[in-house]
Protein backbone atom coordinates (compact mmCIF):
# COMPACT_ATOMS: atom_id res chain seq x y z
CA UNK A 1 0.00 0.00 0.00
CA UNK A 2 2.93 2.30 0.99
CA UNK A 3 4.42 1.55 -2.12
CA UNK A 4 1.13 2.37 -4.29
CA UNK A 5 1.02 5.56 -3.02
CA UNK A 6 5.16 6.14 -3.57
CA UNK A 7 4.58 5.18 -7.02
CA UNK A 8 1.78 7.26 -7.59
CA UNK A 9 2.87 10.65 -6.25
CA UNK A 10 6.10 10.03 -8.06
CA UNK A 11 4.34 9.87 -10.86
CA UNK A 12 1.92 12.96 -10.37
CA UNK A 13 5.09 14.41 -9.61
CA UNK A 14 6.77 13.61 -13.23
CA UNK A 15 3.18 13.97 -14.71
CA UNK A 16 2.98 17.81 -13.42
CA UNK A 17 6.77 18.32 -14.55
CA UNK A 18 5.85 17.53 -17.42
CA UNK A 19 2.68 19.40 -18.21
CA UNK A 20 4.50 22.71 -16.79
CA UNK A 21 7.21 21.56 -19.69
CA UNK A 22 5.22 21.58 -22.38
CA UNK A 23 3.12 24.72 -21.05
CA UNK A 24 6.55 26.71 -20.88
CA UNK A 25 7.67 25.63 -24.41
CA UNK A 26 4.49 26.31 -25.74
CA UNK A 27 4.48 29.90 -24.23
CA UNK A 28 8.38 30.60 -25.14
CA UNK A 29 8.10 28.85 -28.64
CA UNK A 30 4.87 30.81 -30.11
CA UNK A 31 6.16 34.27 -30.33
CA UNK A 32 8.90 32.76 -32.66
CA UNK A 33 6.39 31.99 -34.99
CA UNK A 34 4.61 35.78 -34.40
CA UNK A 35 5.38 37.74 -37.69
CA UNK A 36 5.17 41.54 -37.75
CA UNK A 37 2.57 41.02 -40.82
CA UNK A 38 0.74 39.32 -38.03
CA UNK A 39 0.88 42.07 -35.81
CA UNK A 40 0.13 44.89 -38.27
CA UNK A 41 -2.89 42.77 -39.32
CA UNK A 42 -3.86 42.54 -35.79
CA UNK A 43 -3.43 46.22 -34.77
CA UNK A 44 -5.08 47.66 -37.69
CA UNK A 45 -8.40 45.72 -36.81
CA UNK A 46 -8.05 46.93 -33.57
CA UNK A 47 -8.12 50.19 -34.37
CA UNK A 48 -10.68 50.12 -36.99
CA UNK A 49 -13.13 48.15 -34.90
CA UNK A 50 -13.07 50.81 -32.55
CA UNK A 51 -12.36 54.07 -33.92
CA UNK A 52 -13.74 55.83 -36.81
CA UNK A 53 -10.72 56.80 -38.81
CA UNK A 54 -8.03 56.44 -41.12
CA UNK A 55 -4.95 54.81 -39.75
CA UNK A 56 -1.57 55.28 -40.72
CA UNK A 57 0.74 52.59 -38.88
CA UNK A 58 4.80 52.89 -39.19
CA UNK A 59 7.19 50.22 -39.20
CA UNK A 60 6.61 47.30 -37.17
CA UNK A 61 9.07 45.00 -35.29
CA UNK A 62 8.18 41.74 -32.78
CA UNK A 63 11.09 40.97 -30.42
CA UNK A 64 11.18 37.46 -29.08
CA UNK A 65 9.53 36.69 -26.38
CA UNK A 66 7.03 39.52 -25.92
CA UNK A 67 8.11 42.72 -27.04
CA UNK A 68 6.10 44.90 -30.35
CA UNK A 69 8.01 47.94 -31.51
CA UNK A 70 6.07 50.48 -33.80
CA UNK A 71 7.74 53.36 -35.27
CA UNK A 72 4.52 55.80 -35.61
CA UNK A 73 0.78 56.16 -35.78
CA UNK A 74 -1.00 58.56 -37.13
CA UNK A 75 -5.08 58.68 -36.27
CA UNK A 76 -7.10 61.03 -38.90
CA UNK A 77 -11.07 61.32 -38.26
CA UNK A 78 -13.26 60.67 -41.23
CA UNK A 79 -14.93 63.72 -40.53
CA UNK A 80 -12.42 66.27 -40.31
CA UNK A 81 -10.72 67.64 -43.14
CA UNK A 82 -8.94 70.58 -41.85
CA UNK A 83 -4.86 69.91 -41.99
CA UNK A 84 -3.45 69.17 -38.33
CA UNK A 85 -6.53 67.52 -37.13
CA UNK A 86 -4.90 64.39 -36.54
CA UNK A 87 -3.36 62.66 -34.14
CA UNK A 88 0.41 61.41 -33.98
CA UNK A 89 1.86 58.91 -31.54
CA UNK A 90 5.60 58.37 -32.42
CA UNK A 91 7.99 55.34 -30.47
CA UNK A 92 5.65 53.30 -29.34
CA UNK A 93 7.19 50.22 -27.26
CA UNK A 94 4.75 47.55 -25.70
CA UNK A 95 5.42 44.10 -23.66
CA UNK A 96 2.51 41.58 -24.55
CA UNK A 97 1.14 39.18 -22.27
CA UNK A 98 2.21 35.31 -23.67
CA UNK A 99 -0.97 32.95 -22.71
CA UNK A 100 -2.76 35.56 -25.35
CA UNK A 101 -0.93 34.85 -27.62
CA UNK A 102 -1.48 30.92 -27.93
CA UNK A 103 -4.80 32.31 -29.27
CA UNK A 104 -3.67 35.08 -31.23
CA UNK A 105 -4.69 37.61 -29.10
CA UNK A 106 -2.64 40.80 -28.68
CA UNK A 107 -2.71 42.04 -24.89
CA UNK A 108 -0.40 44.58 -23.73
CA UNK A 109 1.27 44.30 -20.49
CA UNK A 110 3.16 47.64 -20.28
CA UNK A 111 3.30 50.39 -22.85
CA UNK A 112 5.47 52.85 -23.56
CA UNK A 113 5.36 56.12 -25.81
CA UNK A 114 7.80 58.34 -26.79
CA UNK A 115 5.39 61.51 -27.86
CA UNK A 116 1.77 61.76 -29.02
CA UNK A 117 0.76 64.65 -30.33
CA UNK A 118 -2.82 65.41 -29.74
CA UNK A 119 -4.73 67.58 -33.18
CA UNK A 120 -2.11 69.97 -32.22
CA UNK A 121 -3.96 70.94 -28.71
CA UNK A 122 -1.60 69.10 -26.24
CA UNK A 123 1.95 67.26 -26.46
CA UNK A 124 2.13 64.26 -24.31
CA UNK A 125 5.89 62.78 -23.75
CA UNK A 126 7.05 59.88 -21.93
CA UNK A 127 3.83 58.36 -21.72
CA UNK A 128 4.47 55.05 -18.95
CA UNK A 129 1.99 52.59 -17.80
CA UNK A 130 3.13 51.62 -14.51
CA UNK A 131 -0.09 49.30 -14.02
CA UNK A 132 -2.45 48.19 -16.80
CA UNK A 133 -4.67 45.25 -17.21
CA UNK A 134 -7.01 44.25 -19.42
CA UNK A 135 -10.20 41.87 -18.86
CA UNK A 136 -13.60 41.18 -20.38
CA UNK A 137 -12.64 44.45 -22.68
CA UNK A 138 -12.12 46.79 -19.88
CA UNK A 139 -8.82 48.22 -19.34
CA UNK A 140 -7.69 49.73 -16.23
CA UNK A 141 -4.10 52.05 -16.65
CA UNK A 142 -1.97 54.09 -13.94
CA UNK A 143 -0.11 56.07 -16.50
CA UNK A 144 2.45 58.68 -15.46
CA UNK A 145 3.42 61.24 -18.51
CA UNK A 146 4.77 65.03 -19.15
CA UNK A 147 1.52 67.17 -20.82
CA UNK A 148 2.57 70.18 -22.20
CA UNK A 149 5.93 69.65 -20.16
CA UNK A 150 3.89 69.63 -16.70
CA UNK A 151 4.20 66.00 -14.86
CA UNK A 152 0.88 64.29 -14.65
CA UNK A 153 -0.74 61.23 -13.35
CA UNK A 154 -3.95 59.68 -14.83
CA UNK A 155 -5.72 56.63 -13.45
CA UNK A 156 -9.10 54.81 -14.41
CA UNK A 157 -10.66 52.46 -16.72
CA UNK A 158 -11.48 52.17 -20.26
CA UNK A 159 -14.38 50.14 -21.78
CA UNK A 160 -13.74 49.55 -25.20
CA UNK A 161 -16.59 47.14 -26.01
CA UNK A 162 -18.72 50.09 -26.61
CA UNK A 163 -19.03 51.97 -29.81
CA UNK A 164 -17.98 54.73 -27.92
CA UNK A 165 -15.68 53.89 -25.39
CA UNK A 166 -16.80 54.60 -21.60
CA UNK A 167 -14.46 55.89 -19.36
CA UNK A 168 -14.04 56.91 -15.66
CA UNK A 169 -10.29 59.02 -15.43
CA UNK A 170 -8.90 60.64 -12.25
CA UNK A 171 -6.00 63.41 -13.04
CA UNK A 172 -3.58 65.17 -11.45
CA UNK A 173 -1.60 67.63 -13.27
CA UNK A 174 0.94 69.87 -12.59
CA UNK A 175 2.80 72.88 -14.22
CA UNK A 176 1.25 72.66 -17.54
CA UNK A 177 1.75 75.13 -20.25
CA UNK A 178 -2.17 76.22 -21.39
CA UNK A 179 -3.32 77.25 -24.72
CA UNK A 180 -6.75 78.27 -26.32
CA UNK A 181 -6.74 74.35 -27.85
CA UNK A 182 -6.38 72.53 -24.70
CA UNK A 183 -9.81 70.94 -24.15
CA UNK A 184 -10.29 71.36 -20.19
CA UNK A 185 -9.70 74.95 -19.95
CA UNK A 186 -12.00 75.76 -23.72
CA UNK A 187 -14.92 74.65 -21.14
CA UNK A 188 -14.58 77.79 -19.50
CA UNK A 189 -16.72 80.37 -21.08
CA UNK A 190 -14.36 83.02 -20.07
CA UNK A 191 -11.05 81.00 -21.58
CA UNK A 192 -13.37 80.62 -25.32
CA UNK A 193 -11.82 82.56 -27.94
CA UNK A 194 -12.45 82.20 -31.93
CA UNK A 195 -9.68 84.76 -33.34
CA UNK A 196 -7.46 85.17 -30.13
CA UNK A 197 -5.18 83.27 -27.51
CA UNK A 198 -4.67 82.77 -24.28
CA UNK A 199 -1.40 81.35 -21.59
CA UNK A 200 -0.79 80.06 -18.23
CA UNK A 201 1.02 77.33 -16.01
CA UNK A 202 -1.87 74.94 -14.82
CA UNK A 203 -2.67 73.11 -12.22
CA UNK A 204 -5.18 70.37 -12.32
CA UNK A 205 -7.12 67.61 -10.26
CA UNK A 206 -10.07 66.11 -10.19
CA UNK A 207 -11.98 63.34 -12.10
CA UNK A 208 -13.97 63.19 -15.78
CA UNK A 209 -16.77 60.38 -16.43
CA UNK A 210 -18.60 60.27 -20.08
CA UNK A 211 -18.22 58.04 -23.18
CA UNK A 212 -16.72 58.85 -27.03
CA UNK A 213 -13.35 60.24 -28.24
CA UNK A 214 -12.92 64.07 -29.08
CA UNK A 215 -15.91 66.41 -29.30
CA UNK A 216 -18.23 63.22 -28.88
CA UNK A 217 -17.46 63.49 -24.88
CA UNK A 218 -19.64 66.83 -24.78
CA UNK A 219 -22.75 64.51 -24.22
CA UNK A 220 -25.20 64.26 -21.44
CA UNK A 221 -23.62 61.35 -19.88
CA UNK A 222 -20.49 63.63 -19.62
CA UNK A 223 -19.96 63.95 -15.54
CA UNK A 224 -16.73 66.47 -13.65
CA UNK A 225 -15.70 67.38 -10.87
CA UNK A 226 -12.30 69.35 -11.55
CA UNK A 227 -10.06 71.99 -9.86
CA UNK A 228 -8.35 74.34 -11.39
CA UNK A 229 -5.40 77.04 -10.46
CA UNK A 230 -3.82 78.91 -12.97
CA UNK A 231 -0.95 81.47 -12.90
CA UNK A 232 0.57 83.79 -15.20
CA UNK A 233 -1.91 84.14 -17.11
CA UNK A 234 -3.54 86.09 -20.01
CA UNK A 235 -6.32 86.01 -22.43
CA UNK A 236 -7.48 87.86 -25.59
CA UNK A 237 -9.93 87.54 -27.94
CA UNK A 238 -12.53 86.76 -25.37
CA UNK A 239 -16.01 88.45 -25.84
CA UNK A 240 -17.05 88.10 -22.20
CA UNK A 241 -13.91 89.76 -21.09
CA UNK A 242 -14.35 92.45 -23.46
CA UNK A 243 -18.00 92.64 -22.56
CA UNK A 244 -16.89 93.72 -19.32
CA UNK A 245 -13.79 95.92 -20.26
CA UNK A 246 -16.40 98.15 -22.33
CA UNK A 247 -17.34 99.56 -18.72
CA UNK A 248 -13.51 100.57 -18.49
CA UNK A 249 -12.69 101.55 -21.60
CA UNK A 250 -9.35 99.33 -21.94
CA UNK A 251 -8.69 96.98 -24.25
CA UNK A 252 -9.47 93.28 -25.05
CA UNK A 253 -6.18 91.40 -23.17
CA UNK A 254 -6.58 90.89 -19.98
CA UNK A 255 -3.55 89.38 -17.55
CA UNK A 256 -3.63 88.13 -14.37
CA UNK A 257 -1.79 86.96 -11.15
CA UNK A 258 -3.66 83.71 -10.65
CA UNK A 259 -6.89 81.92 -11.32
CA UNK A 260 -9.10 79.30 -8.82
CA UNK A 261 -12.18 77.60 -10.21
CA UNK A 262 -14.07 74.62 -9.33
CA UNK A 263 -15.54 72.96 -12.74
CA UNK A 264 -18.71 70.44 -12.03
CA UNK A 265 -20.46 69.14 -15.43
CA UNK A 266 -23.93 67.50 -15.32
CA UNK A 267 -26.58 67.01 -18.13
CA UNK A 268 -24.80 68.70 -20.40
CA UNK A 269 -24.63 71.62 -18.32
CA UNK A 270 -21.43 73.46 -16.63
CA UNK A 271 -21.45 74.60 -13.31
CA UNK A 272 -18.74 77.06 -12.05
CA UNK A 273 -19.53 77.03 -7.97
CA UNK A 274 -16.75 79.08 -7.66
CA UNK A 275 -14.50 81.26 -9.69
CA UNK A 276 -11.52 84.08 -8.38
CA UNK A 277 -8.81 85.73 -10.89
CA UNK A 278 -6.30 88.04 -9.53
CA UNK A 279 -4.76 90.85 -11.87
CA UNK A 280 -3.31 94.44 -11.72
CA UNK A 281 -6.14 95.42 -13.74
CA UNK A 282 -9.22 93.69 -11.91
CA UNK A 283 -10.14 91.36 -9.90
CA UNK A 284 -13.25 89.07 -10.59
CA UNK A 285 -15.47 86.42 -8.39
CA UNK A 286 -17.45 84.55 -10.24
CA UNK A 287 -20.41 81.81 -9.77
CA UNK A 288 -22.72 80.42 -12.23
CA UNK A 289 -23.81 78.49 -14.86
CA UNK A 290 -23.30 77.78 -18.86
CA UNK A 291 -24.56 74.87 -21.77
CA UNK A 292 -22.58 73.12 -24.13
CA UNK A 293 -24.96 75.16 -26.34
CA UNK A 294 -23.53 77.84 -25.77
CA UNK A 295 -26.51 79.67 -23.00
CA UNK A 296 -24.71 81.30 -19.84
CA UNK A 297 -25.77 82.57 -16.55
CA UNK A 298 -23.18 84.42 -14.06
CA UNK A 299 -23.10 86.32 -11.28
CA UNK A 300 -19.84 88.14 -10.36
CA UNK A 301 -18.55 90.98 -8.71
CA UNK A 302 -15.80 93.17 -10.15
CA UNK A 303 -12.86 95.17 -8.15
CA UNK A 304 -11.09 97.97 -10.20
CA UNK A 305 -7.79 99.21 -9.50
CA UNK A 306 -8.69 102.63 -9.25
CA UNK A 307 -5.89 103.99 -12.04
CA UNK A 308 -7.68 101.51 -14.64
CA UNK A 309 -11.23 103.28 -13.74
CA UNK A 310 -13.01 105.89 -15.79
CA UNK A 311 -14.36 109.15 -14.25
CA UNK A 312 -18.09 108.27 -14.29
CA UNK A 313 -17.23 103.89 -13.41
CA UNK A 314 -15.09 105.66 -10.26
CA UNK A 315 -17.73 107.77 -9.28
CA UNK A 316 -20.54 104.66 -9.98
CA UNK A 317 -18.47 102.46 -8.23
CA UNK A 318 -17.57 104.89 -5.10
CA UNK A 319 -21.20 105.82 -4.31
CA UNK A 320 -22.51 101.89 -4.52
CA UNK A 321 -20.01 100.10 -2.14
CA UNK A 322 -17.31 102.84 -1.65
CA UNK A 323 -14.63 99.51 -1.47
CA UNK A 324 -14.63 100.49 -5.02
CA UNK A 325 -16.36 96.78 -5.70
CA UNK A 326 -19.26 96.24 -8.63
CA UNK A 327 -21.68 93.93 -9.00
CA UNK A 328 -22.21 92.57 -12.52
CA UNK A 329 -24.89 90.11 -14.14
CA UNK A 330 -23.72 87.98 -17.04
CA UNK A 331 -26.41 86.82 -19.05
CA UNK A 332 -26.94 85.37 -23.18
CA UNK A 333 -24.38 83.47 -24.97
CA UNK A 334 -20.66 82.82 -25.04
CA UNK A 335 -21.15 84.47 -28.59
CA UNK A 336 -23.24 87.06 -27.49
CA UNK A 337 -22.36 87.98 -23.56
CA UNK A 338 -24.37 90.27 -22.31
CA UNK A 339 -22.70 92.04 -19.33
CA UNK A 340 -24.67 94.88 -16.88
CA UNK A 341 -24.07 96.57 -13.43
CA UNK A 342 -26.53 94.24 -11.21
CA UNK A 343 -28.16 97.31 -8.55
CA UNK A 344 -30.64 96.25 -5.96
CA UNK A 345 -32.97 98.85 -4.51
CA UNK A 346 -31.19 100.70 -1.68
CA UNK A 347 -27.94 100.96 -3.60
CA UNK A 348 -29.92 102.33 -6.88
CA UNK A 349 -31.92 104.88 -4.42
CA UNK A 350 -28.09 105.72 -2.96
CA UNK A 351 -26.74 105.59 -6.04
CA UNK A 352 -29.47 108.29 -7.57
CA UNK A 353 -29.22 110.56 -4.33
CA UNK A 354 -25.61 110.91 -5.19
CA UNK A 355 -26.04 111.33 -8.45
CA UNK A 356 -28.58 114.25 -7.95
CA UNK A 357 -26.49 115.80 -5.17
CA UNK A 358 -22.94 115.60 -7.42
CA UNK A 359 -25.47 117.18 -10.45
CA UNK A 360 -26.78 120.16 -8.18
CA UNK A 361 -23.59 120.68 -6.70
CA UNK A 362 -22.18 121.06 -10.20
CA UNK A 363 -24.90 123.04 -10.86
CA UNK A 364 -24.52 125.14 -7.65
CA UNK A 365 -20.75 125.42 -8.50
CA UNK A 366 -21.61 127.02 -11.88
CA UNK A 367 -23.76 129.54 -10.68
CA UNK A 368 -21.12 130.79 -8.25
CA UNK A 369 -19.06 131.33 -11.14
CA UNK A 370 -21.17 132.81 -13.40
CA UNK A 371 -21.73 135.81 -10.64
CA UNK A 372 -18.54 136.57 -10.28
Amino acid sequence: MQKNRRAWLKWAVISGGIVICIVAVVILVTPVFVSDNFIRQKVTQLLEDRFHADFQIGNISFNWPNRIDISYLTIQDKDQNKEGQQTQIDDIHGTLKLFPLLSKKLVAKKILIREINYENRLLVKDFVTDKLSFKDGIVFAYVRCSVNEGPTAIKGTVDIRQKKPVFDITIDGKDIYITQDVPIISLLPIFRVKEGEIGGVLNLSGYIRGNGLGKEILNKELVTDMKLEIRDGYIRGNKLLSSIFEIIGEKNTYTFDSMEAVIQIKDAKIYIPKMDIQSPVMSISASGMSEFEGMLSYDAEVRFNKEHLGKDVEKIAGLLLKQNALPIEIRGTTKDPKVAVKLHKDSMEHLLKGLVNDFLDSRKEKHKKGKN
